[in-house]
């Protein structure tokens, strides 16, 4: 892994982290919330396996990013296309995982002429009735709160965040969750993941707060703009984001192939890790 920071036109740091082969085709990688770029660390074998560069910002208020208090979807397109344009990117992929993929959709339309596949993975949004059918009730509390009192989620995010910050607490925390993983692989991606969640709020609870506001509000982009291919991976058995809603975003998408996966939950990148970075890999150019 090698790590980087860029100062934004505004005064911001963006901070990145780069996985798989240095020498790979680009695929930006936007991680879920509350999870930093080292999210992508799970990657990084299967993306050097089909030779993909994965390179994963902390997104504003996360990590070794600054918070930018007026972000919205559309702003992540601007950070990308900054970031993109350091690194010399000319045609890359986009990737998003869970809640990161409403920033990644939002980019893909910015980025139109420089982007040549999105990759969604166990995609999270504003679900309607119909799409939360099956969600936790953890989820649905969390959702209700964002769309219609959103200062409240700082109340939860804040008890995860003294959970996970602390590294005898997370230990604590990480010990009960690997007692359940079915595998090997499954436990070192969750180490990963409570890693990368802690990078994420070790800033504060602030950022999260106001991303889950902004994914589970209604999206201020029509999804009829995004046209270039979109391939959306999706667990049958994910209670996090229902698999509805997936169903939804590939029918409203002009390009879109839907990939689910009968035995998965809410870690369908992690079952299907491989055949994402095959498919990705198969659009380089």
């Amino acid at each position: 892994m090698t790590s980087d920071v860029i100062t934004l036109a505004d005064g911001r740091r963006l901070s990145w982290h780069e996985f798989g082969d240095p020498n790979g085709w680009p695929v930006v990688y936007t991680a879920g919330t509350p999870v930093s770029g080292l999210g992508a660390a799970g990657y990084d074998q299967t993306a050097r396996a089909a030779r993909l560069r994965l390179i994963s910002p902390d997104k504003p208020g996360y990590g070794a990013s600054d918070y930018q208090p007026h972000r919205s979807l559309a702003s992540w397109g601007d950070d990308l296309a900054a970031l993109a344009g350091h690194l010399g990117l000319d045609r890359f992929a986009l990737a998003g995982e869970s809640g990161g993929a409403p920033f990644t959709l939002a980019a893909a339309r910015h980025l139109a002429d420089r982007v040549s596949v999105v990759g969604l993975i166990a995609a999270g949004g504003p679900m309607s009735r119909a799409d939360r059918v099956g969600m936790t009730v953890n989820a649905r509390v969390m959702n209700w709160l964002a769309r219609n009192a959103p200062s409240l989620n700082t109340i939860r995010v804040a008890a995860m965040r003294r959970q996970l910050v602390g590294a005898d607490s997370r230990e604590r925390a990480l010990h009960r969750a690997t007692a359940a993983a079915p595998d090997a692989a499954h436990a070192a991606a969750l180490r990963i993941e409570f890693e990368a969640i802690a990078d994420a709020l070790r800033p504060g609870s602030r950022a999260t707060v106001q991303e889950l506001s902004l994914i589970k509000q209604p999206w201020t982009f029509p999804l009829s703009e995004v046209k270039m291919p979109v391939h959306l991976w999706h667990g049958a058995l994910d209670r996090n984001a229902p698999i509805a809603f997936a169903r939804r975003l590939a029918h409203e998408l002009p390009d879109a192939a839907l990939h689910i996966s009968d035995s998965s939950g809410h870690d369908v990148g992690l079952d299907r890790a491989g055949e994402v970075m095959s498919v990705l890999a198969s659009y380089a150019n």
